[in-house]
């Protein structure tokens, strides 16, 4: 009795004396709390920080600690962190509204929309009379309504926005909806005054200057865009893209004077100022050259205000004048010996790329991992591990790189442009689209992301949106010869013929070589347009007469319209009449084969081939047209000794090597076929075709689940693509992995383009199957078997024991 007594004494002691500790515990975390908050109210966000982390160590719990220092962070403009910190809230606390406020709107500002919707239906479900959960919704709406093209959602989204304006003027999400849609109605005017509302209640908000600019640029207003790029440069100093754009903008007017005398306006003799010297020895190398720019480094080193730098920036020089080694071996020097700083790393990812460039993947691996042990958020390191990352198929984790790189520059349009390429990785290609957008916006329209962006609308048959985006670009750069030609294009495609010879006198009045040769190209695409095949003819004809250095181009294209024709018997007489006058050129006498093999005159082909390969054997093309050639004449065997030994002479030839993929498809080694895909593959990751044949293979020929999963990784890009091959992949590939739904989309379509290939309709079958559609699943099983005849491969023996699996259950 004595010993229980003594023992429940004890036990008793201990249960208090824990719950004094926990007590002690949760009061010293409400010390640091109110310590933290006290540090807060004299400014001291430092300290702060340092006493809301203490209460976590003792209490991981405390709301009103994690709400203040995720909202520290979040102001501080640490958005991943700050993000981790929210969720971290959540996960405690499902039912804090402000928690969900802000990660919803960091979502969103970060284009994670799938997080956004996520959060913000939750948000909408706790405070649904919450105007800025009301903004979440509206956003969520307007931005489902633009990618699903659904105007009267999309209008509906906007008047909502309009009618909340009035209680959150200040909004930035609530702003940027209504100045979009009013750009959307085309009301330009409305869209200008609602930025100028704006820039009253934030006179510091960068993005409304650079969209008000847009706005002046589409209408032509050039002393007002001028005005207003030198207001930016004043008003935001620390701000490099302001003058960037200000030089592009007398670039594209020619007046280089007054872009030099700007730049040099801005440097200081003797006073540290890297930008600017930066920015004024980039101008010097574009628009002078790289003398005139090592002349303007040679100065500065010798001033001394920032040498490492400025020797950094004449070994990229040296390295682009051929001078490799010493660059390296300069850049190597001054990594060496440098102490660890921002300007290091950033030397230090510079050696990066040159070291890719010279192919050596792994020291610059190597460089890139060691400058983010130093500092995980260094965006330019950050980029080269992304890139990377999409090269082995890692989109996912690519993606999360280029988030913490976009929360550290949310304005980095080179870092949207890298993530668009991720989710087109995924196969997610709207929101590729949406970033490919926001680079154009967050570059001021340059002409690089404008035209990538244009590229991709014209890809997706958005073809009229792809010509406002060129024309917003041309109208800052409007010599700009890229721009120029993918613009005319465009009209060419739209059937456009004034427009089109509107861009053909632009290119010719630059009087380049180049922009002339392709105002001559345009010129016969617009009178072969219109039917007017004499005419264009004719062009040529007068083109090939020519002596300024296009005569030869004229020439080929000459024999090339003739045989476009049909006419391949005017083609061979005018190409007999240049031969005669030059008979050893190389190009012309390709050409001479090429037009037999055209002909049907295969051997006359195979003789010419052969003989241009015993004078120069490295050219792949040849060879590769000597295997075709070989192979239409049906000497296959001849074809298989001819591929390899151009394969012999050039062991790394693409072509070739995909050429000798395809015979071993068709002997059926696939296992070889396989081995050539998976090195194409490695070499370059981002070649469509390479990563259709190479998945297909995956999928079809073997039974493992590893390579199944890499099929799929290698896959995910032809996700919602219209081509047939692709859908086919794609959809069966959905199949194994048990999603009957989108291997249907991606199938039944293929299916009807490819309606004699047995391998597709076997395909969509098993689809069938998978879904218990089984009348349709045995219809489209003995089709499959029917146009694949005595093909021996084993799906069409799966596809007769699934149907008389399938009839057997039709039959219980």
């Amino acid at each position: 009795m004595i010993f229980r007594k003594a023992l429940q004494s004890v036990l008793m002691a201990s249960v208090l004396f824990t719950l004094a500790a926990c007590d002690s515990a949760d009061e010293r975390a409400e010390k640091h709390f109110q310590k933290g908050i006290s540090y807060l109210a004299s400014g001291d966000t430092d300290r702060a920080l340092i006493e809301f982390r203490n209460v976590f160590k003792l209490n991981g719990s405390h709301l009103e600690a994690r709400q203040t220092y995720a909202k520290l962070l979040r102001d501080s403009g640490d958005f991943n962190t700050s993000f981790s910190q929210y969720l971290r809230l959540v996960e405690q606390y499902p039912d804090d509204a402000t928690a969900r406020l802000a990660l919803s709107e960091m979502a969103m500002q970060s284009q994670n929309w799938e997080e956004a919707e996520r959060h913000g239906s939750k948000l909408l479900a706790l405070t649904p009379d919450d105007p800025n959960a009301q903004v979440v919704g509206i956003a969520l709406a307007y931005r489902a309504a633009v990618v699903e093209e659904d105007t009267e959602a999309r209008n509906a989204a906007f008047n909502n926005a309009l009618a909340l304006k009035k209680t959150l003027p200040e909004n930035p999400f609530l702003r940027s909806l209504l100045i979009d849609g009013l750009l959307r109605q085309g009301d330009e005017t409305g869209a200008l005054a609602e930025i100028d509302e704006a820039l009253e209640l934030t006179p510091d908000n960068m993005i409304l200057y650079r969209q008000r600019l847009q706005i002046l640029n589409r209408r032509g207003d050039e002393d007002a865009v001028e005005a207003q790029l030198r207001d930016m440069v004043v008003r935001f100093p620390q701000d490099e893209s302001a003058k960037s754009l200000l030089i592009r903008f007398y670039m594209a007017r020619k007046d280089l004077d007054s872009a030099e005398a700007f730049l040099r306006s801005q440097i200081t003799d003797n006073e540290k100022d890297d930008a600017a010297r930066t920015t004024f020895v980039r101008f010097l190398v574009q628009t002078r050259g790289n003398p005139e720019g090592r002349a303007a480094l040679d100065g500065f080193i010798a001033e001394g205000t920032n040498t490492d730098l400025f020797r950094s920036l004449r070994a990229s020089l040296d390295f682009d004048d051929g001078k490799r080694e010493e660059a390296l071996a300069e850049l190597e020097d001054i990594v060496e010996k440098a102490e660890p700083s921002e300007q290091t790393r950033e030397i230090k990812v510079t050696l990066a790329r040159l070291l890719v460039a010279m192919g050596n993947d792994v020291g610059a691996r190597a460089l890139v991992d060691n400058v983010l042990e130093e500092d995980p958020g260094m965006v330019e390191a950050l980029k080269m591990r992304a890139i990377w990352l999409i090269d082995s198929d890692q989109a996912d984790e690519a993606i999360t790189v280029l988030r913490a790189a976009l929360d550290k520059n949310p304005n980095d349009a080179a870092v949207m442009t890298i993530m668009s390429s991720a989710h087109l990785r995924n196969g997610n290609r709207e929101l590729a689209g949406e970033l490919l957008a926001l680079a154009v916006d967050a570059s001021n329209n340059a002409p690089a992301e404008s035209l990538r962006y244009a590229q991709f609308l014209v890809a997706t048959d958005k073809v009229l949106p792809a010509e406002g985006v060129l024309l917003d670009s041309l109208r800052l750069t409007p010599t700009n010869p890229t721009i120029l030609v993918e613009l005319g294009k465009i009209y060419i495609r739209l059937e456009d013929w004034p427009r089109a010879g509107q861009v053909e006198r632009s290119l010719r009045a630059l009087g380049q070589e180049e922009t002339t040769a392709a105002a001559d190209q345009f010129k016969v695409a617009i009178l072969n347009g219109q039917q007017r095949n004499e005419d264009a003819l004719s062009f040529l004809e007068n083109l090939a007469r020519r002596e300024d250095g296009n005569t030869l181009s004229a020439q080929i294209a000459i024999v090339r319209a003739h045989v476009a024709r049909d006419d391949v018997a005017a083609a061979r007489v005018y190409l007999d009449t240049l031969l005669e006058e030059d008979g050893d050129n190389r190009i012309l006498r390709f050409l001479d084969a090429a037009v037999h093999g055209r002909a049907g005159e295969l051997e006359a082909a195979e003789v010419g081939y052969r003989a241009l390969l015993e004078e120069d054997d490295t050219t792949e093309r040849v060879w590769l047209e000597l295997v075709r050639t070989l192979t239409r004449a049906g000497k296959l065997d001849a074809a298989k000794e001819a591929l390899a030994e151009g394969l012999a002479v050039l062991p790394a030839a693409r072509d070739l090597l995909w050429a000798k993929a395809t015979q071993f498809e068709r002997e059926g080694d696939y296992e070889a076929a396989i081995g050539i895909y998976e090195r194409l593959y490695d070499e370059n990751s981002s070649t469509s075709v390479i990563a259709n044949n190479l998945a297909s293979l995956l999928s079809t020929v073997r039974e493992d689940e590893e390579s199944h999963q890499r099929a799929y990784a290698v896959a995910r890009r032809l996700r919602g693509s219209d081509f047939p091959p692709y859908q086919d992949t794609y959809g069966w590939i959905a199949y194994q992995r048990g999603d009957y739904d989108d291997a249907l989309r991606h199938m039944e379509p293929a299916a009807a383009a490819l309606s004699e290939d047995p391998l597709v309709l076997y395909h969509l079958g098993m689809t069938y199957a998978g879904l218990k559609r089984y009348d349709e699943a045995v219809k489209t099983l003995q089709k499959a078997l029917d146009v694949a005849g005595d093909d021996p491969r084993p799906a069409f023996e799966d596809a007769r024991a699934e149907i008389e699996r399938l009839r057997k259950i039709e039959a219980d």
